[in-house]
């Protein structure tokens, strides 16, 4: 009879001591540390973790058309890409090799070359680009590509004493035969001669002579998971297409010119 009061007594102070040792364990709980990146991280196959995370991306492939103002971009692997074009026309770049039919009196243009200090250049050039005026605005941004003058070309250190390199933007005004090409840089006339290699090509700020499987190289983002939509940084389309005669586009003041060496000298001279 003993026992059993002594049992029935622990029984009735039971629901006291369970919540007293209830409080004792959340309490302990409750100190312990929690490593909070365990608890961040979904669970496989729930959530793609970083979904709607913008990432930077480059990608290559052919170009396969246009929609609704979108670029379509096949990549290596197959995949369509849709890529958003660049806000302004600096973004875009079309290149292509051009013929000496191609150039055109007026046409702007760029080269690099090696020039005393009288101003007299001491070698050939290797390459002249034909490009298309951008807006002021945009021309401000980038004036060594696109404001007419003569600006600080490549460093390079096996040129002679008193020779610098630079770059020079201006207007075509004559070439003859010969290679030897007028320019008239802002308010200076220059005289050039084309190496016996030297390439041409077109560069342009917007992609009217883009074609179907052209070459596209691409920097942007896109937002995981997804990366076959792409908002695009830069987009620059090559071909190699050979653009001969006038496009539509440029300027065509004039027809091409072929004479004797001193016609692009004659040119340069009414220019002053």
């Amino acid at each position: 009879m003993l026992n059993r009061a002594r049992f029935f007594h622990c029984q009735g102070n039971f629901p006291a001591f369970c919540v007293t040792a209830i409080l004792g364990l959340v309490s302990a709980l409750w100190l312990v540390p929690v490593d909070r990146q365990v608890m961040a991280d979904d669970p496989p196959g729930f959530v793609f973790k970083g979904a709607n995370q913008n990432m930077n991306i480059e990608l290559e492939g052919k170009l396969a058309g246009f929609k609704q103002g979108m670029l379509l971009v096949t990549r290596e692997d197959g995949v369509e890409v849709t890529v958003k074009p660049p806000e302004d026309a600096l973004g875009f770049e079309f290149q292509a090799p051009v013929e000496a039919s191609f150039l055109q009196r007026g046409m702007m243009v760029r080269f690099n070359g090696n020039f005393n200090k009288a101003g007299v250049p001491t070698d050939p050039i290797d390459g002249l680009t034909v490009f298309l005026p951008v807006s002021e605005k945009l021309a401000k941004k980038k004036s060594d590509e696109f404001v007419p003058g003569v600006y600080p070309g490549e460093k390079k250190t096996n040129l002679p004493d008193g020779v610098s390199n630079y770059k020079v933007v201006g207007k075509l005004m004559g070439w003859d035969a010969t290679g030897l090409v007028a320019v008239q840089a802002g308010r200076r006339p220059l005289r050039v001669q084309l190496a016996e290699k030297a390439t041409m090509e077109l560069r342009l700020n917007q992609l009217n002579l883009a074609q179907q499987g052209d070459a596209v190289l691409i920097t942007g983002t896109y937002r995981l998971p997804d990366d076959s939509k792409v908002v695009a940084k830069t987009i620059s389309v090559t071909t190699d297409r050979v653009q001969t005669g006038a496009a539509a586009s440029t300027p065509t003041k004039g027809r091409p010119k072929r004479g004797k060496r001193g016609d692009a000298d004659a040119d340069a001279e009414n220019q002053k």
